[in-house]
């Protein structure tokens, strides 16, 4: 089974319905009802999800998005040995350092995001939303 941890950006264009980027990135999300892939996401980027969301559609309704959300996908764990790989990292981007440490402790095989050029220096390689989906 392939492990895809679903960086915040491609969550948030599924559950905040962004144009023009919500097809791909909702087929992308959607290969987690196959039994081929087991998705996840960052724990750390639940909370930044659920308050940029809240903004948008309220305490509740982000609530409901999130639990939906983690009905399909698993969450990588933020321990304190990722947070001090993450201050290690070449990675420039405090938050994308820690997404990647995640994916790595998690034994992720790629990260999906629609910014790859955050993760150049992240030993868990990053693919666009279409390039995962041609995988």
């Amino acid at each position: 089974m392939k492990r895809v941890l679903f960086d915040s950006d491609v969550l948030l264009d599924v559950l905040a319905q962004r144009q023009p980027f919500v097809v791909a990135s909702a087929q992308a999300l959607n290969t987690v009802t196959q039994e081929q892939v087991q998705g996840y996401v960052s724990a750390h980027a639940v909370t930044n999800i659920f308050y940029i969301l809240r903004r948008q559609v309220g305490s509740e309704a982000a609530r409901e998005l999130i639990s939906r959300l983690l009905q399909r996908i698993q969450v990588a764990s933020v321990t304190k040995e990722v947070i001090q790989a993450a201050l290690q990292s070449s990675i420039p981007d405090f938050e994308d350092a820690v997404t990647s440490e995640a994916a790595n402790a998690a034994e992720v095989e790629v990260i999906v995001t629609r910014n790859t050029s955050d993760f150049i220096a992240s030993s868990v390689p990053a693919v666009l939303p279409e390039e995962f989906l041609v995988m």
